[in-house]
């Protein structure tokens, strides 16, 4: 059964045990308050008999016809008959009510018919008897013919009757307003859910199609975690490709070190000692490192790589990393500076910091014109370092600022630049593995200012 024809019959159900409750509930409290009337109301037409013949008969020359008269105004539900008698026994007066002037025109005048003959029935009526007195001197009786319950009253049997057609007509009403409520917001949630169906359909044969958000909270979550999962295999996909262009880029830095050294060794500016040969085996692990963790992500069986706890210093990483981009900045006539000499150990994942400083570097120099600046700098937070990479380069748009940490995501300005727009997410999920955070401030032709906040252990 589609979803459409089940959110259908339980819109209908609902509407109609709604009206049905609400009928009873309305039927039980009127009759109540009805039923109670009704006897309030015989009381007093009951008491006003009395005192009325009390007063007539004691008048010698009293009118039978007039006492008939004036009694029929007290033949109100649920009286249904009124006879008098004199002191001796004689008929005075004999007036009963005609059912049907009850039911008049009604559209249910079978029912009615059937109710007024089953009331006119002797087993459901009762009589009163009342001495009629004048100072204590009998003068007559009356006897007042009544429905012997309320229940079998005319007025709450005509009330319930319309209270049954009335509900009748509302179930039609409700059900009306229900099936075209719920055609047009079943029709707009299965367009939701085809939508969502055909995102999942071309993720499977790995095409792309734009998405549009639904405003129904739970199918937006699942587009969106659709959206996520087809972001998280482009990247997939496109591994290969993008871990060679990050292999390269990341070895850069230790081979560079590793160059510098070898030739200044060569040269006889660097001596061969036993500090120096530490340095470079600390740039072959570097590069050991940086493969490794390439090879596990190429893994497209390991949905997240494992962190690499390492303990090491601060400042001489981000000179390291410098000092392999130096060249390069200084080509296009970039200044490079760092602006943090205090030393500070970290335990934490070498590999994804360094990873991460190198990206926004690249990036840096990729928007920075000749003769800008970039500058890195860092300060200690109790448990935390604040490290601040920022440069005067073109900048970047409010719009896209919520979008640069998207994978693939490139603007107009980097559609001529190389990469797959992958920098800044992997820079956003290295930091999300080590704990931290990164924000960017910007503004178009003042630079940009990220901040990498992480912290100095974890475990």
């Amino acid at each position: 059964m589609t979803v459409k024809r089940q959110w259908l019959i339980v819109l209908i159900l609902i509407a109609i045990i709604s009206v049905i409750i609400n009928t009873l509930v309305l039927s039980t409290l009127t009759n109540r308050y009805f039923k109670d009337y009704i006897k309030d109301n015989y009381n007093q037409h009951f008491n006003q008999i009395i005192e009325y013949l009390s007063n007539s008969l004691k008048i010698d020359s009293y009118s039978p016809r007039q006492i008939s008269v004036d009694l029929e105004t007290h033949l109100v539900d649920p009286i249904t008959r009124i006879k008098v008698y004199d002191i001796d026994g004689n008929l005075i007066s004999d007036v009963s009510a005609d059912v049907r002037s009850y039911i008049g025109n009604s559209t249910m005048h079978g029912m009615m018919n059937h109710m007024m003959g089953r009331m006119m029935d002797s087993r459901f009526e009762e009589v009163d008897y009342s001495k009629i007195t004048d100072n204590g001197r009998v003068i007559g009786q009356v006897n007042i013919t009544k429905y012997s319950s309320a229940e079998n009253s005319v007025a709450i049997w005509m009330f319930q009757s319309s209270l049954i057609k009335n509900s009748i007509i509302s179930i039609g009403i409700v059900l009306t307003v229900a099936i075209v409520i719920g055609i047009l917001v079943s029709r707009k949630m299965s367009r939701d859910l085809i939508h969502t169906s055909e995102i999942a359909q071309n993720l499977d044969i790995g095409e792309d199609i734009p998405v549009r958000y639904s405003k129904v909270k739970e199918i937006n979550v699942i587009q969106q975690s659709l959206k996520s999962l087809q972001s998280r295999l482009k990247i997939r996909h496109k591994s290969r490709k993008t871990l060679i262009d990050e292999l390269v880029h990341q070895t850069r830095t230790p081979l560079t070190i590793l160059r510098t050294h070898l030739e200044g060794i060569e040269d006889g500016i660097i001596e061969f000692v036993p500090e120096e040969i530490k340095i470079c085996e600390n740039q072959i692990d570097n590069i050991t490192a940086i493969i490794t963790n390439m090879s596990n992500m190429i893994d497209a069986e390991k949905i997240e790589n494992s962190l690499t706890i390492e303990e090491f210093e601060l400042s001489q990483l981000i000179r390291q990393i410098m000092n392999g981009l130096k060249a390069q900045f200084e080509k296009k006539n970039i200044e490079l500076k760092v602006n943090a000499k205090e030393k500070v150990m970290l335990k934490t994942d070498k590999y994804r910091l360094s990873q991460t400083v190198y990206n926004i570097l690249t990036n840096a120099y990729k928007f920075t014109n000749s003769k800008g600046k970039v500058l890195v700098s860092y300060q200690i937070n109790q448990d935390n370092i604040v490290l601040v990479i920022e440069d005067n380069g073109s900048g970047i748009s409010k719009q896209d600022l919520d979008k640069i940490f998207n994978a693939y995501y490139k603007n107009e300005k980097s559609m001529g630049q190389s990469g797959d727009g992958l920098g800044l997410y992997i820079a956003k999920e290295n930091m999300k593995s080590i704990h931290g955070t990164i924000s960017v401030v910007s503004e178009i032709n003042q630079g940009s200012r990220f901040v990498l906040s992480f912290p100095r252990v974890i475990s």
